[in-house]
């Protein structure tokens, strides 16, 4: 493997971590405070701020190789964020009630 198949596969990897961080930082907050919106906005941000930290750093790295390369690894990029924003939002929307219930139950009385 060269070394511009391995920064593709960690470039993809550092994108696709964006996920389960956001989602753990929605579902920790939203069980302790029980305030879903702003959570899960704080959330969804977070993911695009990860996924454009992972751009940003994508575009000094491939800058050396080719246009082509760095252009490619673009679109991969915000298409990897798009998908992972929108799953995002369809799962925290599913667990949104589950959350909710979780925080009623531990919420002293």
């Amino acid at each position: 493997m060269s070394e511009a198949d391995l920064n593709v596969i960690f470039y993809t990897l550092f994108l696709l971590l964006g996920l389960p961080i956001s989602y753990r930082y929605a579902k920790f907050t939203v069980t302790h405070t029980g305030m879903v919106l702003p959570h899960f906005f704080v959330s969804m941000m977070l993911n695009l701020c990860i996924g454009s930290i992972g751009i940003v750093g994508w575009i000094f790295f491939s800058v050396k190789i080719s246009r082509a390369f760095t252009i490619g690894g673009i679109y991969l990029g915000a298409w990897i964020i798009l998908i992972s924003l929108i799953s995002l939002l369809i799962l925290l929307l599913v667990k949104r009630k589950s959350m909710i219930q979780r925080f009623h139950y531990h919420s002293p009385k």
